[in-house]
């Protein structure tokens, strides 16, 4: 057949090639006849001979490419058979066959394919002589394991109780941890595991027992009650050390929000009830501090890296929310700031703030702190401090500054503490380099003072460390300065106090030079210039400026968070004196009144004090 193809091709070619010949020669004998009767000169002779010979040509060109196109076709059409062979499912398929392609070969060999499977060689691969091809079965399938989480056991030292006594608070439950693994098989056998997903379908519950410490400590007296967090729970003092006990007994606090009422009645704190992906990062309660034994009282808020009372309201409280993420540090913040009156549904809470990526780093969040008067708030990020107006919902930036890169998951952010006239901010803004590094990477941290309306911005203290919490109170501004300022993320701290303009820095802790703190948290009395509670090595300290008086208050080793209940109808506000127009606050200017922190006289221990003081050495 292919013979009579090509007989049959070359015949057309040479019938072609004489067909263009005949052409070629009618048309001279023309051209001739016109020139004999006077038509075109010879000249115009040989132009029609040129056209007519590439004619020719292309037509015998194009007849002979023709015929070997075909040829090619032909030849290709049919190969021999060649030996190949499939291996599949455990046996050795032998063929003699045609197939141009590994995918042929399959389909001759009657073989189908899953869509996991895997073929060597590749399908598009061409068959050649001798050739095996491999067929892999792959399947997968899903397995889960439930893993047991064991509980914990805390032990919390309460010291209500006598001394020694133990209590059994609370019965510790295993918890339940799911997890789904895929498994991979090739033909067979396991070739590899792979973790789809683990997550805690039932949390542990930890034992807890209550271990009493009554007696360790001799009494101090104070004003007031004063509340604090302690193993998870809320503890309060009133008047004396001596008598105090827990608010809650759940374990559970996470610590983000503890506020206390205008009236002093009510306390509004934070509990993480799970850690399941997918759940709110926290939610909202309160319990009642008169009333013994009243139980505490879930708040339909969920998920809140900041609530706090009103200073004007007993009822009103702000928020501001976040949600829990898989990813470090294991929330992503809002942003957002919301008011909501407890008295009415949590629906009718206003946005004054709605959510936003203000400022760098916003995942982690904003902190706030509300003003005296109630109308305004405070607020600070990793990179920004500045004021929000209530009514009017405006954000105003007061300092801006570079964000300070930890080299790890969390972000510095400064705390912030407003005058008792609602009119000034104390703050740490992070400060520009000494050298040649990168403003991120500065060591330098400088407290300063903020007026809320922009018109005054004072450095009163440089290079006074990251941990520096400068705390606004009526005897004057105190603050933390880290004995190693450029080193101050691990350094020990000591209190400083100076007068509203930053002027006259005296030390008030440590005494006698000893040990300083290592994260400064301290809060004063209510319009007591003189007398603070201070957090020492995990305890609460009363610390009396006047006098020289420091006393242990508790001694569990895990009391922090401490706020000082007094109730407000009780407190009158005096105005700071850096209202009244001294010349020592110069705006964006380090004041030139303060006199040099190394020739301060610390305060010392009368003889009978002194003994106190050797408890916290």
């Amino acid at each position: 057949m292919k013979k009579q193809i090509v007989a049959a091709l070359i015949k057309q070619t040479k019938q072609s090639f004489r067909h263009c010949t005949l052409n070629l020669n009618a048309r001279r004998k023309t051209q001739n006849k016109t020139a004999a009767s006077g038509g075109p000169s010879p000249f115009t002779r040989r132009p029609l001979l040129l056209f007519a010979q590439p004619l020719a040509k292309q037509h015998f060109a194009l007849t002979v490419l023709l015929t070997l196109l075909m040829l090619s076709l032909l030849t290709g059409c049919r190969r021999s058979a060649i030996p190949a062979a499939v291996e599949v499912d455990g046996q050795s398929i032998q063929l003699n066959t045609n197939a141009a392609t590994v995918r042929d070969l399959l389909k001759e060999a009657k073989v189908t394919l899953g869509d996991l499977d895997r073929v060597d060689p590749d399908l598009y691969k061409s068959i050649t002589p001798g050739m095996t091809v491999r067929v892999i079965r792959v399947t997968e399938k899903t397995e889960t394991d439930t893993l047991t989480i064991p509980f914990e056991r805390k032990i919390v030292i309460n010291e209500a109780l006598p001394e020694g006594e133990q209590r059994l608070a609370q019965l510790g439950v295993n918890g339940e941890e799911e997890i789904i693994t895929q498994i991979t098989y090739e033909n067979g056998l396991e070739v590899s595991r792979t973790q789809v997903s683990r997550a805690v379908t039932r949390e542990a519950i930890d034992e807890i027992l209550v271990v009493g410490g009554e007696g360790s400590l001799p009494p101090a007296h104070f004003d007031g009650s004063i509340a604090y967090l302690s193993g998870g729970n809320v503890w309060i003092m009133k008047e004396t050390s001596e008598v105090r006990r827990p608010l809650t007994t759940g374990g559970d606090l996470d610590a983000r929000v503890f506020s206390v009422s205008r009236d002093g009645n009510t306390l509004l704190y934070s509990r993480s009830v799970t850690n399941i992906t997918g759940s709110p990062l926290n939610e909202l309660w309160t319990v009642n501090t008169r009333i013994v034994g009243e139980d505490p009282i879930s708040l339909p808020v969920k998920g809140v890296l900041y609530a706090e009372f009103s200073p004007i309201s007993t009822t009103l409280i702000a928020y501001s929310t976040a949600r829990r993420v898989t990813s470090q540090p294991g929330w992503k913040a809002n942003n957002d700031l919301w008011l909501w009156d407890t008295s009415a549904p949590q629906t009718e809470a206003s946005a004054v703030i709605s959510a936003n990526t203000r400022g760098l780093y916003p995942w982690w969040g904003t902190s706030f702190k509300w003003s005296p008067d109630g109308k305004k708030f405070a607020f600070a990020n990793a990179s920004q401090v500045g004021v929000i107006d209530v009514i009017s919902k405006t954000v105003t930036t007061l300092k801006e500054f570079a964000p300070y890169n930890t080299a790890s998951e969390w972000v510095w952010v400064p705390t912030v503490s407003w005058s008792p006239d609602s009119n000034f901010i104390a703050t740490v803004i992070h400060g520009a380099p000494i050298q040649d590094e990168r403003p991120e990477a500065s060591q330098i941290f400088d407290v300063w003072l903020l007026a809320a309306d922009g018109s005054i911005q004072a450095k009163i203290r440089e290079r006074a460390g990251m941990w520096s919490n400068p705390v606004w109170h009526a005897g004057g501004i105190t603050f933390a300065r880290a004995a190693d300022a450029l080193h101050s993320v691990k350094s020990w701290y000591k209190l400083i106090t100076v007068d509203w303009d930053g002027s006259n820095p005296r030390l008030i802790f440590p005494l006698d030079n000893g040990v300083g703190l290592e994260f400064p948290e301290m809060i004063w009395l209510p319009n007591e210039p003189t007398t603070s509670v201070l957090v020492y090595r995990n305890n609460l300290y009363l610390l009396k400026e006047e006098g020289n008086f420091l006393q242990q208050l508790t001694s569990d080793n895990q009391s922090h968070k401490p706020l000082w209940i007094i109730p407000s109808n009780s407190i009158i506000v005096t105005a700071p004196k850096i209202l009244s127009g001294t010349p020592a606050i110069t705006p964006s200017a380090l004041l030139t009144t303060s006199k040099p922190i190394t020739s301060m006289k610390p305060v010392k221990f009368g003889r009978d004090k002194r003994r106190e003081h050797n408890l916290i050495d």
